[in-house]
């Protein structure tokens, strides 16, 4: 069912989608207030299913490619969106029906909502991971595939970076060889491009809609928004946010306490690192550690692996209900720890090949949710 996204929503959108992002996605701070700029009072975004899109048109997806401490130090450009747009655009032989979010991570949802916003097309009701993830090929477009040929291109505020076909830089013959996923010859094309370019840049690519209606994680953005709502709506009345989060998104509360340490470092591109978490109040005497890699992965209650991706893991503030991305976690900070369900998308065999603990390097099998 479609419905529209009016300025009004686009904080508890932004909310939301942070609490999916698992602690990645990129800040939507910056996201929010050219949102609000590009969106009048008197003027919204349509929000369809990928089953109403026009049938010969082609979705426009452009993310960040990018460690969430960059994100958070560079504001989105606009110029450099339009740049990858207009190369996509001008190599698309047929007309843009809709704009989609590769991710629906925090940031990440903002950019097609600008890109809707400011041309005036619909936004998808939906995404291809349902979470953050910290590589290419963990999206539902990598691992079950898509119509080979559609345009791509990688952009920044330099100018055009890269334009072809992302299945062109799969290296399909060495993945064989390798046995390594779908998908992963692109990432590190492109991963070397965002390093050498200051860690941030932007993916934009056509898709058609039989391939998103195969691969699509539906509802995501609509989600994203019932999340917000529900945590503006318990903060306005003095109850739980994390509780409200759990009953919107049908998940779980593990543990709520304070930070007492975390370790990062930067390596490869991305944001490595674990957070160790003293329950207090009901939960005192026990004690959780969440390892990441730019998004939460593997949360461990005591010696026990509880929860794993592809399932999400989200951190938010405990009297707010604010998500806390792992570019801002720091010691004494009060927390409560969810778990809320991945798309069955994200849980198949051949899914969990490409976004499971063994893809992190992880040497135990997925702990699913409950």
């Amino acid at each position: 069912m479609s419905f529209d996204i009016r300025r009004s929503d686009i904080i508890a959108l932004a909310l939301g989608s942070a609490v999916l992002g698992t602690g990645g996605g990129g800040n939507s701070y910056y996201g929010q207030l050219v949102a609000r700029r590009l969106l009048g009072d008197d003027t919204a975004v349509r929000v369809i299913s990928v089953d109403e899109m026009d049938p010969a048109s082609y979705a426009i997806t452009s993310a960040a490619i990018g460690a969430p401490l960059v994100c958070l130090e560079k504001p989105p450009s606009l110029p450099a969106l339009y740049v990858g747009l207009n190369s996509v655009s001008s190599n698309l032989k047929g007309k843009i029906g809709a704009f989609f979010a590769g991710e629906i991570g925090g940031l990440q949802c903002m950019f097609p909502l600008l890109l809707a916003a400011d041309t005036g097309k619909p936004l998808l009701d939906g995404d291809a991971i349902g979470r953050a993830f910290p590589e290419l090929q963990m999206t539902t477009l990598s691992i079950y595939g898509t119509t080979p040929g559609l345009p791509s291109a990688l952009s920044s505020e330099r100018g055009l970076l890269y334009a072809g076909a992302p299945d062109a830089a799969d290296g399909s013959r060495e993945r064989r060889a390798t046995d390594d996923p779908p998908g992963i010859g692109m990432e590190r094309m492109f991963r070397k491009i965002c390093s050498d370019n200051g860690g941030l840049i932007y993916l934009t690519a056509a898709f058609d809609r039989e391939s998103l209606q195969r691969t699509l994680i539906r509802g995501s953005i609509s989600l994203a928004l019932e999340i917000g709502q529900a945590v503006q709506s318990a903060r306005a009345a003095h109850r739980d946010p994390a509780l409200a989060i759990v009953r919107a998104a049908g998940g779980k509360r593990f543990i709520a306490g304070k930070i007492v340490d975390v370790e990062r470092q930067f390596r490869d591109g991305h944001d490595w690192g674990r957070v160790r978490i003293e329950g207090v109040d009901d939960d005192n005497g026990r004690g959780a550690e969440i390892s990441f890699k730019n998004e939460y992965l593997i949360l461990r209650i005591g010696e026990e692996v509880a929860l794993t991706g592809p399932d999400l893991i989200s951190l938010v503030e405990t009297e707010s209900g604010t998500p806390v991305g792992t570019e801002i976690l720091r010691p004494g900070l009060r927390v409560t720890v969810l778990g809320l369900p991945c798309s069955p998308l994200m849980r198949t065999a051949r899914a969990l090949k490409s976004v499971g603990p063994a893809a992190f390097g992880y040497d135990f099998p997925y702990v699913p949710l409950g």
